[in-house]
């Protein structure tokens, strides 16, 4: 295997871990609360902002 088909490998590895990484980021910040029935602040907003 060629070192600059190795490097190109390992490049793209490293690319999809850091968007896995920051895809899970995003989703993480974009659910306040657990969305359960427990009254935290997440749930308490959710339900002011569909009345």
């Amino acid at each position: 295997m060629s070192p600059s088909l190795q490097t190109t490998i390992a490049l793209a590895i490293v690319f999809f871990v850091a968007v896995a990484f920051a895809w899970s980021w995003w989703q993480k910040r974009h659910k306040p609360g657990c969305g359960g029935g427990c009254g935290c602040a997440g749930t308490k907003k959710k339900a002011l902002r569909h009345k």
